[in-house]
């Protein structure tokens, strides 16, 4: 899905030439966006979403706006390391709408959402569940009646909910939510499938030659060959390892060999704007700091 700012059709057809890397026998790979442009001309299908918004809450119409019965959905800012062809094991025990995590019974506080934060939904309530981005499964059948409108209530509702450490709505916090309400548990941890950039340390990647290592570090456990891709995050695709993964995608299906010197560039660039926004953010907590002494409550 790409709506909006060109860097995340950049994104998508990063994604899509991983895909077709490492699964030549390619099931359809689609698109959802707001317009046509040279970065969708080699998807299979491009969907057209009238009215986006062009931000997360676009992903809460996946159900409706997915043209196969069928649907693998994996977030833009993703790379693909190897044949996805072992995922349709794993969705084919999942409901009709799939999630990827940890689930939990509806008394326990170990969810994203507590049952006493739940709000007018407490009493739809099935289990809770920890889930991450980047993976979604949708089966189109009846029992998704309602799915979509659901999403959106609790988008327009948010407030109601009250989810600890996130006081502003996500699709990785209205999904679990809806999903508990229609009792779609998730059938798989994410853990299993996918790489979280963000909680983990490379020790090696190189997406071409579908190689990868690293060190989940909330559990310090070192993973990496069942990885089927990557997620960065949209701010870690302006980092160097998303930089130079990508630029090593474009040169392989142009057949021409990486650059020394382009990629030196890359890395000194991207390490320039990584500090800049270090001392971008330093610089801010000073002076929110110095606010707060001052006597500035609202700081």
């Amino acid at each position: 899905m790409a709506t909006g700012k060109r860097m995340y059709y950049i994104l998508a057809r990063n994604l899509l030439i991983s895909y077709r890397l490492h699964n030549p026998q390619a099931f359809p790979f689609a698109i959802i966006c707001d317009r046509k442009n040279k970065y969708t001309e080699d998807f299979d299908d491009v969907v057209i979403m009238d009215s986006p918004m062009f931000s997360f809450n676009d992903k809460l119409r996946l159900a409706d706006l997915t043209p196969y019965d069928e649907t693998i959905f994996i977030d833009a800012d993703c790379l693909i390391l190897k044949s996805l062809d072992g995922l349709w094991d794993i969705v084919d025990k999942s409901p009709d709408f799939g999630i990827y995590g940890a689930v939990y019974d509806a008394e326990s506080e170990k969810g994203q959402i507590e049952l006493k934060r739940s709000g007018s939904l407490r009493e739809k309530m099935r289990f809770f569940c920890t889930c991450q981005g980047g993976m979604r499964f949708v089966r189109k059948s009846p029992k998704l009646t309602g799915f979509t409108d659901l999403c959106l209530y609790i988008y327009d509702h948010y407030d109601e909910f009250q989810m600890p450490g996130h006081p502003k709505p996500s699709d990785d916090m209205i999904f679990p939510l809806a999903c508990s309400v229609f009792n779609f548990p998730p059938s798989e941890d994410w853990s299993n499938i996918f790489c979280w950039f963000p909680e983990s340390e490379i020790i090696d990647l190189d997406v071409v030659k579908g190689k990868t290592k690293y060190i989940w570090k909330v559990i310090n456990r070192e993973q990496g060959p069942d990885c089927y891709f990557i997620h960065f995050s949209s701010i870690a695709t302006k980092e160097w390892l998303y930089k130079r993964e990508s630029y090593r995608l474009l040169c392989h299906v142009k057949g021409k060999r990486p650059s020394g010197v382009i990629l030196g560039i890359m890395y000194a660039y991207c390490r320039m704007v990584r500090l800049y926004h270090i001392a971008l953010y330093r610089t801010k907590m000073v002076v929110l700091k110095c606010l707060s002494i001052l006597g500035f409550k609202k700081y």
